[in-house]
C-alpha cells in the first residue's frame, strides 16, 4: 500500500540522521503457510531491500526480541486483510505492494507489541516499553531503510543522489485506532512544500496491557501494524528516478 501526495502537511522537523556502519540486529525467521526462509534467532536481516523476512526484522528492531518467529507472506491483500500476527509461537505477516513493472513500492506488516510479549514469554522477550528509548514507531524503520540503503552506496553513488539523506523528512505516523481504518490507508511519499521528500507510514498500534482496549477482542490487543514505503522505492526516489 502506497500513496504518492502533492498536498504538504506539517511534517516534524526532523532529519535524517544518516551513519555509514552498520548496527548491529537481532536476527529472524519465516513464514508458516507459504514461503519460508530457514528459521534463526540472531542472524542480522538488512531493510535496505524488501525480502521474504522484512516484517520479522521488522519485528525485531520494534521490540528487540530475539525470540524464533516465523514471517508468513501473503499472497494478496485479501489475505493480508484476514491475517492475526501470533503471539505463541511468534508469527508475523507481510503484504508487497508493487508497480506495474513488479518493483516494491510498499511494505505492510502485522507484528506483536512488546508487552504482549512479555506478558506471555517473560521480561527477557522484548525491550520494556515503558523505557522511552525503547520505544520504536513505524518512523524509525524509514529511517533505519534510508540508513542502510545509503550504506550499501559507494562515496560516488553518494555523491550522485539526487535527494541526499539528510533532506529526507520523516513524517510522524498517522495513527489508525481499528483494523479497518488501517486496512484503507496506506504509507505516502510526497514532496512537500519545502521542496524536500517526505515519507509518512500508517500504523495501527494497541498495547496488550492498555486498559483503553480490555474490552477488546483479545486478538486486536498487542498489535503493531506498519505501513511502509519500500525500500526499493526510496532508493528509487532518492535518485529521482521515479516521482
Amino acid at each position: 500500500m502506497i500513496r504518492s501526495s502533492a498536498v504538504a502537511l506539517l511534517p516534524l522537523v526532523l532529519g535524517v540522521l544518516i551513519t555509514f556502519g552498520g548496527l548491529a540486529r537481532l536476527g529472524g525467521l519465516a513464514r508458516a503457510d507459504g514461503v519460508t526462509t530457514p528459521a534463526t534467532a540472531s542472524s542480522a536481516k538488512s531493510l535496505a531491500n524488501t525480502h521474504d523476512d522484512f516484517c520479522g526484522e521488522v519485528q525485531r528492531r520494534l521490540v528487540a526480541t530475539r525470540l524464533p518467529l516465523r514471517n508468513v507472506i501473503e499472497p494478496d491483500f485479501e489475505s493480508f486483510k484476514l491475517s492475526k500476527p501470533g503471539i505463541n509461537p511468534l508469527r508475523t505477516h507481510q503484504f508487497v505492494t508493487r508497480n506495474a513493472s513488479g518493483m516494491p513500492v510498499g511494505v505492510s506488516c502485522k507484528t506483536k507489541s512488546a508487552d504482549h510479549l512479555r506478558s506471555v514469554h517473560g521480561a527477557s522477550a522484548a525491550a520494556d516499553p515503558d523505557v522511552p528509548a525503547h520505544q520504536r514507531s513505524c518512523r524509525d524503520l524509514h529511517r533505519e531503510m534510508i540508513r542502510e540503503i545509503v550504506a550499501e552506496l559507494s562515496p560516488a553513488e553518494r555523491a550522485l543522489l539526487r535527494e541526499p539523506p539528510q533532506r529526507v523528512m520523516l513524517d510522524a505516523d498517522v495513527m489508525r485506532y481499528t483494523g479497518s481504518q488501517w486496512v484503507k490507508s496506506a504509507a505516502e511519499a510526497y514532496r512537500g512544500e519545502d521542496g524536500r521528500l517526505h515519507l509518512r507510514a500508517s500504523a495501527l498500534f494497541a498495547e496488550w496491557e492498555d486498559w483503553r482496549w480490555k474490552l477488546m477482542p483479545e486478538s486486536w490487543r498487542g498489535n503493531h501494524y506498519c505501513h511502509l514505503v519500500a525500500p526499493e522505492h526510496i532508493r528509487a526516489l532518492m535518485r529521482r528516478e521515479t516521482r
